[in-house]
């Protein structure tokens, strides 16, 4: 039985393309966020000394491990999109606005 249902754009497709926007945006500024308290504790002026020290490591290893994250979340925005059709039904797209 041939589907006569009219196709329309993809709500989900949409709104992960709206998220990929939002996080282009932000990638950056995310990925900076320990950068200067990383600098700071480590360079000497705001705190010295071995609990300096560790907690220079600690934060600089957080800043890092951010950092490295927010390089997968492009990524795995861009293959959801890929994932996505361009249309789909028009009962598809109201039980998505539904649930979500």
């Amino acid at each position: 039985m041939p589907d006569s249902e009219a196709k329309v754009p993809n709500p989900r497709k949409a709104d992960l393309e709206r998220l990929r926007s939002d996080l282009v945006k932000e990638v950056e500024s995310i990925k900076k966020a320990l950068k200067n308290p990383t600098e700071e504790i480590g360079g000497d002026k705001v705190w010295v000394g071995k609990n300096a020290r560790t907690w220079h490591t600690e934060l600089d290893g957080r800043h890092k491990r951010l950092g490295a994250q927010v390089d997968k979340l492009l990524p795995l925005v861009d293959a959801a999109i890929r994932g996505e059709p361009e249309k789909v039904t028009a009962s598809e797209a109201r039980t998505y606005h539904k649930v979500v």
